[in-house]
């Protein structure tokens, strides 16, 4: 009786153990995710359990598309892998870590995609066109274009760096992740140009760079904010080019004369704005007065005569002589000493007129027929 009861419970047994063996030789298939436990690991890779008849062989290239310690794996480990072959060719299942991780990164940045989110990437490598990176394990591409919102002449300077980007392309099925940081950038740059135009007055004095120097004046960088001097503040006296001034890469005092809040344009000022040598050097001079120069350069409507150090008037043609010319050179010369008289003084427009004909009027006879004859 107890004999036979003994061989019911071993069939029972058997039954079991059989039942536990058909689950572990159930069928599995390429793309099925099973918990894998790792059991050695090994110099080219992982060896684990699944939960198999065999074991699972999991390449170091399949275990994270990011950065890992090889030494931080340890037997124990638990994760999820993905069935890539039943048979690797030494009669273990391979299997893939990073295409589990890479499936839920997907998901991811799907969401990060549709809702143009920021992200913080590290710029890795040059190939052509741009950089590599990646986004949760997943490799991703930036033209140079995108980097940011101005032209990039060296890419690998920016190897290295990390920078702010959204994601403007995303094809899963052909692994396409296009990121672009050039409208955050842009954003950037026009938040801080309004805050520190929001700190600028007018009438003050800034420090600055020169930044491009323009046949019509010199732009000037004052800590993100970009302005202008044109050649009339650069120099009280008259200039042909900026570059008679300054040059690029010159650090230099500003004053803000005006700006457009609108336009965002800055007028600015080299010169002292409060210390005019002209009118210093006008203060003395008078309408009616004789007064000695040199004649400098000649124009078609008349001869410039230099007064003093940075102080000039012009003797219109028809007050230089009575006879009638065609020119001033019928009658000056470059570099001759000259005594005119002052016809008018407009300060508002730093102009002083002279006239010799009325300054002949009140010189000895003899010189008058210098002139006059």
């Amino acid at each position: 009786m107890f004999e036979d009861e003994k061989i019911v419970e071993d069939d029972l047994t058997m039954a079991d153990l059989m039942s536990e063996v058909d689950k572990t030789m159930a069928k599995i298939y390429r793309g099925d995710i099973r918990k894998a436990t790792v059991q050695a690991i090994e110099e080219n890779g992982i060896i684990a359990s699944i939960g198999y008849h065999t074991d699972a062989y999991l390449p170091w290239k399949e275990y994270s598309s990011g950065e890992f310690n090889k030494a931080d794996v340890k037997i124990g480990d638990e994760f999820n892998v993905s069935i890539l072959r039943l048979d690797d060719g030494d009669g273990n299942v391979l299997v893939s870590k990073r295409k589990v991780e890479n499936e839920k990164s997907y998901d991811e940045i799907e969401k990060m995609f549709k809702n143009k989110e920021v992200v913080t990437v590290k710029l890795k490598d040059v190939i052509k066109g741009g950089l590599t990176t990646s986004i949760k394990g997943v490799r991703a591409f930036i033209p140079g274009s995108q980097i940011t919102d101005t032209y990039v002449e060296d890419l690998k300077s920016y190897v290295g760096k990390s920078i702010d980007v959204q994601i403007i392309e995303f094809v899963p099925q052909k692994r396409k992740l296009i990121v672009s940081g050039r409208a955050i950038a842009k954003q950037r740059r026009f938040e801080k140009k309004q805050e520190r135009l929001a700190q600028l007055e007018e009438g003050k004095k800034y420090p600055g760079k020169v930044t491009k120097l323009m046949n019509y004046g010199a732009f000037v960088d004052l800590d993100g904010v970009e302005g202008l001097i044109h050649n009339s503040d650069l120099s009280w006296a008259r200039i042909r080019h900026p570059k008679d001034v300054v040059h690029e890469g010159q650090e230099v005092e500003v004053t803000v004369l005006s700006i457009d809040k609108e336009s965002g344009k800055i007028a600015l000022a080299l010169k002292d704005i409060n210390n005019d040598p002209w009118q210093t050097a006008v203060a003395n001079l008078e309408e009616g007065q004789l007064v000695k120069g040199i004649v400098t350069k000649f124009a078609l409507f008349g001869a410039f005569v230099r007064l003093m150090d940075g102080v000039e008037g012009l003797i219109h043609i028809s007050q230089i002589s009575k006879k009638r010319i065609s020119k001033p050179q019928d009658v000056l010369e470059s570099g001759q000493e000259v005594e005119v008289k002052i016809i008018k003084i407009d300060k508002a427009e730093r102009r002083i007129s002279l006239s010799l004909i009325a300054a002949l009027d009140e010189v000895d006879p003899e010189t008058k027929k210098i002139y006059m004859s």
